[in-house]
């Protein structure tokens, strides 16, 4: 730190070891910590569980069920209100999605934004996630915090593919964001499913 003093180094508690373990998918390194007293109800400091972090940085879903089978919680979410869930949906992962909602997942849990986890499958062209969703119960109109519905953004991200399904499963092209502006007036250019909506 350019004072001349040794830095002390500060060792990881067990449980930031077990939370970097499942960030890695190191499952040793996680056995060994809950051998040691870890638990797997720990959180680190942005709220990131171990199923959270077992989603959203090793996208493993090998290890999203051997966690839960050791007694983790699928659905908590981070300080940002994000879920498993919603991390998978962004993702792409159906798999991953399908596992967390067939086990008590939320499949309409909003985040701090308002974003469903179908709004981020949505955003991201997950057309498969999308379909999943529905079929399992999400809104198909849920706005979010600045009233961008799903199809909303499908249409303004050019995502003609899930802007359909979201037609033929029932969204509402006449919904509109805080500033008053339809599917239609959003629409990335070249997206004609969109822009034939009245």
């Amino acid at each position: 730190m350019g004072t001349g003093e040794p830095r002390e180094p500060q060792p990881f508690t067990l449980e930031q070891r077990l939370l970097d373990a499942v960030s890695r998918a190191d499952r040793q390194t996680i056995e060994r910590a809950l051998e040691r007293g870890a638990t797997l109800d720990v959180t680190d400091d942005l709220r990131r569980s171990p199923v959270l972090l077992a989603v959203m940085d090793a996208n493993d879903l090998e290890l999203v069920r051997w966690l839960h089978a050791k007694g983790a919680g699928l659905d908590a979410p981070d300080a940002g209100g994000r879920s498993a869930l919603s991390f998978a949906a962004a993702n792409g992962r159906l798999d991953i999605v399908r596992y967390l909602a067939e086990h008590g997942a939320a499949v309409d849990r909003a985040d701090g934004q308002q974003r469903t986890p179908l709004f981020h499958a949505a955003l991201e062209d997950h057309a498969d996630v999308v379909a999943f969703l529905l079929d399992r119960g999400a809104r198909v109109d849920a706005p979010d915090r600045f009233g961008d519905t799903p199809l909303i953004v499908a249409c303004a991200k050019g995502h003609g593919r899930t802007a359909s399904l979201l037609l033929a499963r029932g969204a509402d092209p006449a919904r509109r964001d805080q500033e008053g502006r339809t599917a239609k007036a959003r629409s990335a250019a070249g997206v004609a499913v969109c822009e034939r909506l009245p």
